[in-house]
C-alpha cells in the first residue's frame, strides 16, 4: 500500500495529460458502417450496437448528416472508450450512426430514442438537429453518476427517453464529454458505456419504466433497510432534541440516517449531480464515521478511558476535516483545466479518511477486553467485520484504475437472495451491525433510565435527610425575632444552618455552604451538621466550635472545604461571633466587618478569632449565603453587594430577600436568616 500512493499519483497525471493532448486520431480510409434497419419497430425496440463512427475533440458542425465520417474510427457501443484504445482521456468526443427506415414501416407514432447511460454528460443530435440529452457539457458542465463496465449493469443508470420526432431515416449524432478523473474513478469509462436502443415513443417509455422497476425490484432489501433506519433514526433525533445533554442520541441519529443520504447521493439515478454528490460525499462519510466511533465508546463503555476518548476526538477531526477539504474542491471547475491538480487533491484529503476507517476495530479490540453482555459482543462483532469490509474496499479500490486489482468486484459478490434480491457481504455485515446498535442503543437507554430513576430516588431521599437537618420552621428564640429562607439550585443543595437553644436563654446560630453542588454536597452538609451538634456538648465558643470542627472535617471532605458562620446570643442584644471564610453579616444595610480566617477542612490547624456585636431593638442581622451574593440576570450582572446593602437599608424578611434574588435570577443555593431584637418576646418564622 505503501507503492500505491505515488503509484496513483503518477499514473493519474499521466491520465489526466491525455485531457490536453488526447492520443492521435486514427487513419483514413475505413469503410462506413452499414446502416442500421429499424425493423419491425411497432411494439418493440432495437439495439443499435456494432461499431460507431468515433472522433475525439469537439466541433458542432459533426452533428451534420452531410458529413464525411469515413474517416472517423470505428467504437463500439456497450463498451466505454477507454477499454478501445483511448485510455485517460477526458474531454470530448462524438458518435455517429446512420439509421435506414423502410417507408411506412412505422404507422401513427414517433421515433424516440433510448439511452440508459452514457459517461459523462451528452446531447443527442438527429439529422443536424439538437433533440435532447443528460446533464450539461461544458462551459458549466453538469453530469450524474454513470457506472461503466467496472460495475453490474444492474447498477442504477441516468436513463434518458429522446423522441426524435416523426419517423423517417437518418444520422444519429452524440456528442459526449467525459469528466476529469478522481480518486474513485473505476478503470474504464468513457461514453457509450451501454448500448442505445430505438424505437417508437410508446417502446422506449415502456422500456425505460421497465428498466426502473428493475432497478426498485433489485434495490428492494436496501429500500427496506434504510426505511426502517430512517425511521429509527428520526426517533433517535426527535429524542435528542427534547434531551440536548445525551449526545449518544445524537450520534444514533446521524448513524442510522446515514444509509438514507448515501442511497441519496449516489444509487439514485439523476437525483444529485456529480459535482455536489461527489463533493458531498466525503464530509457526510467524514460526519458518519465519527458519530460512529463516538458510538461505539458509549454503547461499548469505553467513554471511561480517556486516551481512548482523546484519540477519538483527534482522529474525528482530521476525518470530518480532510473529508471537508476534499468536498471542497468540487466548488471549483476543473473541466477547463488543471484537471490533474484535481486529481492530487483529492488523492491527498482522501488517503487520511479512508485508512481512519481502520479505527473502529481498535475500539472493538478494547472492548474485547471488557466483559460484554449478548447483544454487545454482537455488536463489537459485527463493527469488527463492517469496519474491516469497508476499509478493504475502500483502501484497495484506490488503486483499481492504475494497478487493476480489482478487489471489490469479489467482496459485491452476492452471498444470499433475499426477495429476489441479491445481497453482498458488505450489506450483510452493515445491516447487522446497525440491528445491534439499535438492539444495544435500546438496551443502553433503559440502563439509563434505571440509573436515573435509582438517582431521583437517591435525590428524593437526600431531601427527606435534609429537611430533617435545615429546618423548616424554628425553635423559639428567646429575645429575638428570625425568619429563615432556604432555596437549593437543583433537588439539594449545600447550605446549611442550625439554631440550637442553649441554657439560660441563649442560642446558638450557625450558618454555612459546603463547596459545590449537588448530592455530594448534601451529603457533606450531613457530616457537617452531625458534627455539629456533637460539638456544642463540649463548647459553646464560637472560636472554640470552629477550631473543633475544623480538625474534625479535615482530610473528610475530598478537596473540598465549607464556609461557616457561628453566633452566640443572649436574650439581650448580645452576640459573640466567629467566622470561618463565610460571608460576613449585614446590620442594617451595613457590612460587619470581621477578621479573615480560612474556610474549614482546608488545614488542620486553622486559627479563628471571636468578634463581639451588641444589637439594639432597632437592628436587624441578615446572614446569607453566596448564592445571594452571586444571583445572576439574563445580562450577566450579580446581585452583588452593592444591591444587597441597599435592598437591606430598610428591614426585610428571610423570604423577600430570597425572592428578590430568585426574581433577579437564582444560579446557586440561597440561605438568608434575619434577627431582630424583640420588645416584646420572641417571633420566629
Amino acid at each position: 500500500m505503501r507503492r500505491l500512493v505515488p503509484l496513483a499519483l503518477l499514473s493519474g497525471l499521466y491520465g489526466c495529460s491525455a485531457l490536453v493532448s488526447g492520443p492521435a486520431y486514427s487513419q483514413p480510409g475505413h469503410e462506413l458502417p452499414v446502416p442500421i434497419m429499424l425493423t419491425g419497430l411497432d411494439h418493440t425496440t432495437r439495439a443499435l450496437d456494432g461499431a460507431w463512427q468515433f472522433h475525439l475533440g469537439d466541433n458542432v458542425g459533426w452533428a451534420s448528416p452531410a458529413l464525411d465520417d469515413s474517416g472517423w474510427e470505428p467504437m463500439l457501443a456497450g463498451k466505454p472508450w477507454e477499454a478501445q484504445g483511448h485510455y485517460g482521456y477526458t474531454g470530448f468526443a462524438w458518435y455517429r450512426r446512420r439509421l435506414a427506415l423502410p417507408s411506412g414501416e412505422i404507422k401513427d407514432a414517433n421515433l424516440a430514442l433510448y439511452v440508459p447511460g452514457i459517461d459523462s454528460a451528452y446531447e443527442v443530435y438527429w439529422n443536424g438537429a439538437l433533440v435532447g440529452g443528460n446533464g450539461r457539457v461544458p462551459p458549466n458542465p453538469s453530469w450524474y453518476v454513470v457506472f461503466s463496465g467496472a460495475q453490474e449493469l444492474s447498477d442504477p443508470q441516468p436513463s434518458e427517453a429522446i423522441l426524435l420526432g416523426t419517423p423517417q431515416s437518418g444520422v444519429l449524432a452524440i456528442r459526449v464529454w467525459k469528466a476529469p478523473i478522481v480518486l474513485f474513478s473505476y478503470p474504464f469509462e468513457g461514453g457509450l458505456v451501454i448500448i442505445p436502443r430505438v424505437g417508437t415513443a410508446e417502446a422506449v417509455a415502456a422500456l425505460k419504466d421497465a428498466d426502473r422497476y428493475q432497478w426498485l425490484r433489485d434495490s428492494q432489501f436496501s429500500l427496506a433497510v434504510i426505511l426502517m433506519t430512517t425511521v429509527a433514526g428520526i426517533l433517535a433525533l426527535l429524542l435528542w432534541l427534547r434531551n440536548r445533554g445525551r449526545t449518544m442520541l445524537l450520534c444514533l441519529a446521524i448513524v442510522l440516517l446515514y444509509p438514507a443520504a448515501g442511497f441519496c447521493l449516489v444509487n439514485v439515478p439523476g437525483m444529485i449531480n456529480f459535482r455536489v454528490g461527489y463533493g458531498l460525499t466525503g464530509p457526510v462519510i467524514g460526519i458518519y464515521s465519527a458519530a460512529l466511533w463516538f458510538l461505539l465508546l458509549d454503547l461499548l463503555g469505553l467513554d471511561q478511558n480517556e486516551q481512548l476518548v482523546r484519540w477519538t476526538k483527534i482522529f474525528a477531526a482530521i476525518e470530518v476535516g480532510s473529508d471537508l477539504a476534499d468536498g471542497a474542491l468540487q466548488l471549483f471547475d476543473w473541466s477547463t483545466g488543471h484537471a490533474q491538480l484535481l486529481l492530487i487533491g483529492d488523492v491527498a484529503f482522501t488517503i487520511p479518511p479512508v485508512f481512519l476507517e481502520l479505527w473502529p476495530i481498535v475500539l472493538v479490540l478494547f472492548a474485547f477486553r471488557k466483559r460484554l453482555d449478548a447483544a454487545r459482543w454482537m455488536l463489537a462483532i459485527t463493527a469488527l467485520l463492517s469496519a474491516t469490509t469497508q476499509a478493504t474496499q475502500d483502501i484497495t479500490s484506490m488503486g483499481d484504475r492504475w494497478t487493476h486489482i480489482n478487489l471489490r468486484s469479489y467482496l459485491n459478490v452476492s452471498l444470499i437472495t433475499v426477495v429476489g434480491t441479491g445481497v453482498d457481504a458488505s450489506t450483510v455485515v452493515s445491516t447487522l451491525m446497525l440491528v445491534a446498535i439499535v438492539l444495544v442503543a435500546w438496551r443502553y437507554s433503559v440502563e439509563q433510565s434505571q440509573r436515573q430513576s435509582s438517582l431521583e430516588q437517591e435525590f428524593r431521599s437526600a431531601q427527606e435527610l435534609q429537611q430533617v437537618l435545615i429546618p423548616e420552621a424554628l425553635p423559639a428564640l428567646p429575645g429575638y425575632a428570625v425568619t429563615s429562607a432556604y432555596r437549593p439550585a437543583q433537588e439539594v443543595g449545600g447550605d446549611f444552618f442550625q439554631l440550637i437553644p442553649l441554657p439560660e436563654d441563649n442560642a446558638l446560630l450557625v450558618i454555612g455552604d459546603v463547596s459545590g453542588k449537588g448530592l455530594r454536597a448534601a451529603m457533606a452538609v450531613a457530616l457537617i451538621v452531625g458534627a455539629i451538634r456533637s460539638t456544642v456538648e463540649m463548647t459553646q465558643d464560637p472560636a472554640a466550635m470552629l477550631a473543633a470542627l475544623n480538625r474534625r472535617l479535615y482530610g473528610r471532605l475530598r478537596g473540598g472545604f465549607a464556609t461557616c458562620l457561628v453566633l452566640r446570643l443572649d436574650a439581650h442584644g448580645l452576640c459573640m461571633m466567629a467566622n470561618a471564610g463565610h460571608l460576613p453579616p449585614f446590620l442594617n444595610g451595613v457590612e460587619v466587618p470581621l477578621p479573615p480566617a480560612l474556610p474549614l477542612g482546608l488545614t488542620a490547624d486553622a486559627v479563628y478569632e471571636p468578634v463581639e456585636l451588641r444589637m439594639t431593638a432597632t437592628g436587624c442581622l441578615t446572614l446569607y449565603t453566596d448564592g445571594l451574593l452571586e444571583a445572576k440576570n439574563a445580562a450577566g450582572e450579580l446581585f452583588g453587594f452593592d444591591r444587597i446593602a441597599e435592598f437591606l437599608s430598610s428591614p426585610r424578611s428571610a423570604q423577600q430577600v430570597l425572592d428578590a434574588a430568585r426574581q433577579f435570577g437564582q444560579d446557586d443555593d440561597i440561605t438568608v436568616l434575619t434577627l431582630t431584637l424583640a420588645q416584646h418576646g420572641a417571633v420566629n418564622a
